[in-house]
């Protein structure tokens, strides 16, 4: 099993920016407390610079920066108003910038209590002249640090009650190179972030509050689609036990927000919607045991992605251009509906499009992440030689991991490690035995980053792979090899449960039922036995609807265990092998899938040899 990637990180620091310029541009005149997180540095100042700039033609722009050892708010716009007679005159248009409030936690740490109880002063100005901030009728940015943001509703709850939006920013780390990477240094501080960026109840609560003015604005659209894209975390996540409720919730404030941008005309606020859709609709495709067709899913995410490509081009837009193509290759690549071998050269198409944007020079994650995917096309393309695609997978897997080092990026490279052993467990070219010993190597690389603790879905996945490896495995004991396969699908199981992971669940319980098929410890009998009953309880996921390709493939592996079956009538099972079969061919074409097709045409035909 694979691991391919979406781009949706830097949407998260989008949509706050959008909001934050929205809200700002909406609250103009008026006093409007506006909080926003994000670690201090180069970033913030890049954000700060990026609006003001923005929203200079229109208005006017202020920074003030708090009195470390006296940090009242009031008193710092106090002083600048003071400074800036302009400021008092009537309808007045000025946005105020407050910085500083990073030093009182730099102050913390140093476990100094003076400096402590400059913190607990500044949240006591906040908590005790809120009704003092009335004569400031100016929307006001306070940046604040994740931890003090934290603190600020239970340290100043009155002045927490009055704030107008809270927009949660994801700072990148700067190397010395001066090439942006994302953090991957503290994993949990970036994932705490990240899952803090959409807090969903303060959000219904800001929807609430801007429709009950029955104004139709930016401000509003761009609310509905913060909402929307907290309920697609939650999902993308699996926070959430009511897939089907919340899934629709998200779909609908989605659309919410479209209708409100087209009426308004905001084309630039229409795309990031129809991406927002588009990865929504792809992410959740596999929930189609309890959310639609699987492949209707992935038909809609590719039609939303393309429409956001009619404003997204590659003139105006080329980066988010070549992040969309991207997306529309990995949906493409997973595609149900339509030829698959032409899916994944379409796949293959877009990927390679992304890349003239996304060149190592200027874009080296990004193009590491698409080097990556387009591997995971080769593996499995259909068109060419089947030896020559995969020796380009894994070259193109080979050069992401000249970017993807384990220093620099452990969770990227251990997914690439994962997929590069995929590659070699398959590889035509050289030794079997020696392809699948790298393999096994590589796939244990990837568990020194993927723990159980840490990355239990990953882990799971990986624990997968490497039972097949062992399944198939030249060297050593065969008896062995499979019973340290069955281990480790058993061990895969223990994440992947058909209440959570269906679509995994079904991929291991077939893998499983392929052990036992070939298992030579224990009972051959009750060995069977078992594969049949995995490979049925697969069936329940894989259905020819949601999953043609892989129901195939378990509708082919129960046949060959019924015809190997000991217990039960010989003529029944030979006919339950034969249904098995024939079904199986109703996929496995020879034109869509000639490798397969002759496959499970070898196996009827030596069933019919067989009942003779």
């Amino acid at each position: 099993m694979l691991d391919s990637e979406i781009v949706d990180y830097k949407s998260i620091n989008e949509d706050s920016y959008d909001g934050l310029v929205s809200l700002i541009e909406a609250s103009k005149g008026v006093l409007s407390l506006l909080i926003a997180s994000c670690q201090p540095g180069d970033f913030q100042t890049q954000m700060i610079n990026r609006y003001e700039a923005e929203l200079a033609p229109k208005i006017r722009c202020y920074r003030v920066v708090l009195n470390q050892k006296e940090p009242s708010l009031r008193a710092a716009l106090e002083q600048l108003v003071q400074d800036c007679p302009e400021l008092k005159e009537p309808h007045a248009s000025a946005a105020i910038t407050v910085t500083g409030t990073e030093a009182l936690m730099e102050f913390v740490s140093q476990a100094d209590s003076n400096h402590r109880s400059e913190l607990s002063r500044f949240f006591g100005y906040l908590q005790w002249t809120r009704e003092g901030l009335r004569e400031f009728p100016y929307p006001i940015v306070l940046w604040v640090t994740p931890k003090i943001l934290s603190r600020l509703s239970i340290e100043a709850p009155d002045f927490w009650s009055w704030r107008s939006g809270v927009f949660r920013f994801v700072a990148p780390a700067v190397e010395e190179t001066g090439v942006i990477n994302q953090d991957w240094t503290n994993p949990p501080l970036i994932e705490l972030e990240t899952k803090q960026t959409l807090p969903l109840d303060e959000l219904l609560e800001q929807v609430e509050n801007i429709e009950q003015q029955g104004m139709d604005t930016p401000v509003l659209a761009t609310l509905y689609n913060r909402v929307a894209r907290a309920y697609a975390n939650r999902l993308k996540t699996r926070e959430t036990k009511n897939y089907s409720q919340e899934r629709s919730l998200a779909i609908d404030f989605f659309h919410k927000s479209l209708a409100l941008q087209q009426k308004l005309n905001l084309l630039r606020a229409q795309s990031d919607t129809l991406l927002g859709l588009g990865d929504l609709y792809y992410t959740t495709a596999d929930y189609s045991r309890i959310v639609g067709s699987r492949a209707e899913n992935l038909e809609m995410a590719i039609a939303f992605y393309k429409a956001a490509l009619t404003v997204l081009t590659l003139e105006d837009f080329p980066e988010k251009w070549a992040a969309t193509q991207n997306n529309l290759a990995n949906a493409y690549r997973n595609r149900i509906n339509g030829s698959r071998a032409d899916n994944l050269e379409m796949a293959i198409a877009f990927y390679e499009a992304a890349l003239t944007v996304y060149t190592l020079e200027d874009f080296p994650e990004q193009w590491a992440m698409t080097q990556n995917n387009l591997a995971n096309a080769y593996l499995y393309r259909i068109k060419g030689s089947r030896a020559q695609n995969l020796e380009q997978a894994i070259a193109f897997y080979e050069a992401a991991l000249t970017v993807r080092t384990l220093e620099d990026f452990p969770e990227q490279w251990a997914g690439t490690q994962n997929n590069l052993a995929t590659a070699y467990s398959n590889r035509i070219n050289g030794s079997r035995a020696d392809n699948l010993e790298r393999a096994i190597a590589f796939y244990e690389a990837a568990l020194t980053v993927r723990t159980l603790e840490n990355f239990p879905e990953q882990w799971a996945r990986t624990q997968n792979n490497l039972g097949e490896a062992y399944r198939d495995r030249i060297n050593g004991s065969r008896a062995d090899n499979l019973e340290r396969a069955i281990a480790f699908y058993e061990a895969a199981l223990t994440v992947y449960t058909l209440e959570n992971f269906p679509e995994q669940w079904a991929m291991t319980q077939n893998n499983l039922a392929n052990a036992y098929s070939d298992r030579i410890n224990g009972s051959r009998a009750d060995n069977l036995e078992r594969a049949i009953a995995s490979f049925t309880t697969a069936l329940s996921v894989y259905t020819r609807e949601a999953f043609p390709e892989d129901w195939a493939m378990t509708q082919n592996n129960l046949g060959l265990a019924y015809s190997n079956r000991i217990r039960g009538d010989k003529a029944e099972n030979i006919e339950l092998a034969k249904k098995c079969y024939e079904n199986a061919l109703t996929v496995r074409t020879r034109e869509a899938y000639p490798q397969e097709y002759t496959e499970t045409l070898f196996n009827l035909g030596n069933l019919d040899r067989s009942s003779q």
